[in-house]
């Protein structure tokens, strides 16, 4: 299949999968989304985690959000959508959501999980809560021809750092990598919107 560039879009504002996504885009971020927060969700009652049914539910959400956010926050769809002028129909929080900063500002799932799952361990989601939007906000600061080598590098030190350094929450191993991958690379680095071509 033949594909073009194209920045213009129209339709109803999709802010998770971008407008005008295409239904194979759209199943690939279910189909990801679902498949990952599954193994996931295995994973967690094979190991019987010291959670209540509240807090599964919160963890299974929380993973089919950032899970799935990293496939779709890299579709060219949503590449296009949010690194395009606001539109006249784009209103209210869609408008709100396609501010960079405040959307990244709005993730504050590090400090969900450090307060949930971490017996009240703030210091870790504060600590990555505050890592991510200064790091992500820098690259919007780069010159666009760096902002993927950049967010590749801070995504590898994010992965150094949750290994290392910042012990992760218990379940929550997973969690640092596929946000900053979510966010710093997915959200963050403008790229070409390739579209399959209609004729």
């Amino acid at each position: 299949m033949k594909t073009n560039i194209e920045w213009k879009y129209s339709g109803k504002p999709d802010g998770f999968f971008g407008t005008g996504a295409t239904r194979a885009e759209q199943n690939l971020v279910w189909l990801f989304g679902i498949l990952s927060t599954a193994l996931l969700g295995w994973y967690w009652w094979s190991c019987v985690m010291d959670w209540s049914w509240w807090q599964y539910v919160i963890a299974l959400l929380l993973a089919l959000d950032v899970l799935g956010g990293v496939v779709a926050n890299s579709l060219n769809s949503c590449k296009r959508f949010y690194h395009s002028p606001i539109q006249p129909e784009e209103t209210g929080f869609t408008a709100l959501a396609k501010n960079h900063f405040i959307f990244t500002a709005l993730h504050i799932h590090p400090i969900l999980i450090g307060w949930l799952f971490g017996d009240m361990n703030l210091t870790y989601g504060a600590i990555w809560y505050f890592v991510l939007v200064t790091f992500a906000g820098n690259i919007m600061r780069m010159p666009l021809y760096l902002r993927r080598p950049t967010a590749m590098g801070i995504i590898m030190l994010a992965i150094l750092a949750n290994y290392y350094f910042i012990p992760p929450v218990a379940g929550f191993e997973w969690f640092i990598p596929a946000l900053f991958l979510k966010i710093a690379y997915g959200h963050s680095v403008q790229e070409e919107p390739y579209r399959p071509q209609t004729q």
